[in-house]
């Protein structure tokens, strides 16, 4: 009876509300090889911005450019080896552009392999943030989902440009704009 009352006085606790509003940022990142190793080549979720690839493993997907001139983009694991397990980074290619991809997919997502992905092309990043300190360390679900557009490739300067579609509220898929429901 009393967990009952608590409850009804709570509201349900299942029924979670999301806090933060979408956004969508614009930044550009180097390729992996032939670049010097202190250039930004991949990108930090949680940071919203393009870092630089070290063991520390503060970023969730790295890049690089393939011999056809096409993005490739890689989880975290298979970039370092980080002596405390690297977090879950699950990758998915979607249909459709950038702006139309407005959800991201409740499953099929690899986590042991790149993509490689055309200018105009988008993949959906299923990241778990839910360790010590974490931004989801204490949520229901563990993970963030972004998704990335690659808009071009400047071969000369090993340089790609991407927009970044994030929801930094912990299990909600939602890449519409404002605050998500779901």
């Amino acid at each position: 009876m009393c967990v009952v009352v608590l409850l009804n006085a709570c509201g349900d606790p299942t029924n979670l509300q999301a806090t933060t509003i979408t956004t969508v940022d614009t930044l550009y990142v180097f390729a992996l090889s032939g670049t010097p190793p202190t250039y930004p080549s991949g990108v930090s979720i949680v940071g919203r911005s393009a870092v630089r690839v070290d063991g520390f493993a503060g970023f969730d997907v790295a890049f690089d450019i393939d011999a056809s001139g096409k993005a490739v983009v890689y989880p975290v694991k298979l970039v370092v080896t980080n002596p405390g397990g690297s977090r879950p980074v699950g990758l998915q290619k979607v249909a459709g552009s950038f702006e139309t991809v407005l959800a991201a997919p409740s499953t099929g997502y690899e986590n042991d392999s790149s993509l490689v992905l055309a200018p105009g092309e988008t993949v959906v990043i299923q990241s778990a943030h839910n360790g010590t300190n974490d931004v989801c360390q204490y949520a229901l679900s563990p993970y963030l989902f972004a998704k990335i557009g690659v808009d071009s490739v400047n071969l000369a300067s090993r340089t790609i440009y991407l927009q970044l579609g994030l929801d930094l509220n912990c299990g909600f898929r939602s890449f519409a704009p404002g605050i998500p429901t779901s």
